[in-house]
């Protein structure tokens, strides 16, 4: 069991869906799903009933919700009454992540964290994941942020959010009607892809050959917003980050989900080589819980 888990549960009790879960704790619904399920696994008993996709909770459900009430009071409380022994008032903190979520991702958590600790100085650089690996190795940053799987060693790795691809469509594409695109249908299309060996680019082609399906890419690009920009512009179809949907909502380019689906993990990292400060280990533990 892990805070994680209890979260999750907790979350689903408190918003009744897994939606509006997945919403609330800012990851996906299959990582709220799968939070749920190995929550379940070590308690070897159910606490919802599936009807229809919608999870109703059984009495254990409730009778442990309940208990838990007591341990999350009690761990805000602790929280505050570390805050106030560490006097975490002042600090720097420098971290490095991929462009796409220095863009979107990270500044929503920092600016949220920098509500109870307006004093806290970021630098927030980027870099592609296996040098932002490296980068945190030799301690140029505090904190890491990359998609895994990354070979560097000499860190601590935590991973931190499951990524579930999207397809990006221009809004008159013939994709733009379906709920889900088939990853079967992309052998027609002119596919914008991420540049070779990138994390993002491993991975679907994985998924690609599974299938199997060889699509036509005509152009790569590093940025995930860059492959937007070429989706918007017309120029091909996407499989992108999904917090690209949240940063496009008001553009030219649709997200649709794809089958069968393409994961990834997102992992916060931090150097073996130094101890990271007091401010640093606050923010880690903001980001993890």
């Amino acid at each position: 069991m892990n805070f994680r888990q209890v979260e999750a549960f907790r979350a689903v009790m408190l918003h009744g869906t897994v939606t509006q879960a997945a919403t609330a704790m800012n990851i996906s619904q299959p990582a709220v799903t799968r939070l749920i399920m190995d929550f379940e696994s070590w308690l070897t008993i159910s606490l919802f009933d599936r009807d229809r996709g919608r999870l109703k909770p059984t009495s254990e459900a409730h009778m442990l919700f309940k208990e838990s009430d007591m341990a999350f009071s009690g761990l805000a409380r602790l929280r505050e009454a570390a805050m106030v022994l560490k006097k975490i008032d002042h600090g720097r903190i420098r971290m490095i992540t991929e462009t796409v979520y220095a863009e979107g991702l990270l500044p929503r958590y920092i600016a949220k964290y920098l509500q109870s600790h307006p004093n806290i100085h970021f630098e927030l650089d980027i870099g592609p994941s296996t040098r932002v690996a490296d980068w945190i190795a030799e301690t140029w940053y505090d904190i890491g942020l990359v998609v895994l799987p990354v070979a560097q060693t000499n860190i601590v790795t935590y991973v931190f959010q499951r990524q579930q691809a999207l397809c990006a469509v221009p809004r008159d594409h013939r994709f733009a009607k379906q709920s889900v695109v088939n990853l079967k249908e992309f052998a027609d299309e002119r596919f914008i892809a991420p540049v070779t060996n990138s994390p993002f680019r491993l991975r679907i082609d994985s998924a690609m050959k599974q299938v199997p399906v060889r699509p036509n890419i005509q152009i790569e690009v590093r940025s995930q917003r860059g492959i937007c920009s070429f989706v918007e512009a017309g120029a091909g179809i996407a499989l992108v980050e999904p917090c690209m949907a949240q940063e496009m909502i008001d553009s030219n380019v649709l997200f649709k989900p794809c089958a069968p689906s393409i994961f990834w993990d997102i992992a916060v990292i931090i150097p073996k080589a130094r101890k990271i400060s007091l401010a640093c280990h606050d923010f880690l533990e903001f980001l993890l819980q």
